[in-house]
């Protein structure tokens, strides 16, 4: 590569990270500046100072293209340590939409142990399905049947709870479905709040 061509990359490189990871710091030493010299008024507090130097050492130390790459590595592998911990958070709101004396913790546990051993079992399926059609993805084709595929997979880890509780739990379709949409919405809340912890904690924690 000529000096003239890396000096390119060089700048679209730093271009991009400024553009896609912009959060107005432009080094950790400019950042540790302000908040030694800067007004009170203007520090940042202890937290907001910890995490914005987090965020500043990986924006130093990697490019727009290097920061996606491992994040997507890092939250991708790490994903079901994630479904993991939510397993009991999942059985415990289970258990207080049914019936105490005819169900017990552990039962909505096996449910919630069937269920989530699904979703892992989908989910390796269509990281198997992703990585072998990732040398092609370069094909217009490849690449919508990718977007096929994966739409089909999250629509089914969707769909599959309804009736996987309907059968497990023995209820009427009416009864089912509305503690069905609760849960799911419920469910659904704390799960993005609990991936979105996940993602800052991957990011800030990029090498």
């Amino acid at each position: 590569m000529s000096t003239n061509e890396s000096n390119i990359k060089t700048q679209k490189d730093s271009k991009d990270k400024i553009q896609l990871f912009n959060f107005g710091y432009q080094s950790v030493k400019q950042l540790d500046s302000i908040q030694k010299h800067a007004p009170e008024s203007e520090k940042l507090s202890d937290f907001n100072y910890w995490m914005n130097k987090k965020i500043q050492i990986v924006k130093d130390n990697n490019t727009q293209s290097e920061i996606i790459e491992k994040f997507i590595s890092s939250f991708t592998n790490n994903l079901p340590k994630v479904l993991f911990i939510f397993m009991p958070i999942f059985a415990f709101f289970l258990w207080l939409f049914h019936n105490k004396k005819r169900w017990y913790y552990f039962d909505h546990g096996i449910f919630t142990l069937h269920y989530f051993s699904f979703l892992l079992l989908l989910f390796l399926l269509l990281f198997l399905v992703n990585k072998g059609l990732t040398p092609f993805s370069e094909s217009i084709l490849i690449s919508f049947i990718q977007i096929v595929i994966n739409f089909i997979g999250t629509g089914w880890m969707i769909y599959y709870f309804f009736p996987a509780h309907h059968r497990f739990y023995v209820e009427t379709r009416l009864i089912s479905f509305i503690k069905n949409s609760l849960l799911f919405f419920i469910n659904f809340v704390l799960i993005i709040i609990i991936l979105s912890i996940f993602a800052i904690h991957t990011f800030i924690n990029l090498h």
